[in-house]
């Protein structure tokens, strides 16, 4: 899927004071080089880092949060996130990362959503293939209609 979650976007949205999500495909090179560019700002109130579940992802994580010591925000993003490794890397970021907001998804009940909170996240991701051009329903066989997942709050 198409991401404007880019480092163009957040500098697009940085003099309105709105958040972006970085994706997660962007090298901790090319996020030292961000950083250096806006150490300067208010830019690192505005963004999360994206990471997947993989212990490779937590090694990239931890190697960003690093090298930008700035960061609060960290998105725990994945397709589905109705499984024991989602909820048990949520908990190690949540060990490791105390001080930081810890945003995770995706899920569409609410028994995920307050397990979720539980187990660390503090802002919760609602929605599994709802998007019209998002493939998660077509390649899993999954989705939710995002209307009826509303009601997760």
């Amino acid at each position: 899927m198409d991401t404007v979650g880019t480092f163009e976007m957040a500098e697009a949205l940085l003099p309105h004071k709105l958040f972006t999500t970085i994706h997660k495909h962007y090298s901790v090179e090319e996020w030292k080089e961000f950083h250096a560019k806006f150490r300067e700002t208010p830019m690192f109130n505005n963004v999360a880092v994206s990471s997947g579940i993989s212990d490779r992802d937590l090694e990239k994580l931890r190697d960003i949060c690093t090298a930008v010591p700035d960061l609060d925000y960290i998105c725990i993003d994945v397709a589905n996130g109705y499984s024991e490794s989602f909820i048990d890397f949520i908990r190690k970021v949540r060990e490791e990362y105390p001080r930081h907001t810890i945003m995770a998804g995706n899920v569409v009940t609410g028994e995920m959503v307050e397990e979720l909170l539980i187990t660390g996240a503090d802002i919760i991701k609602v929605g599994i293939g709802p998007g019209s051009v998002c493939t998660t329903r077509k390649k899993a066989g999954v989705g939710y209609p995002q209307l009826s997942a509303v009601c997760c709050f």
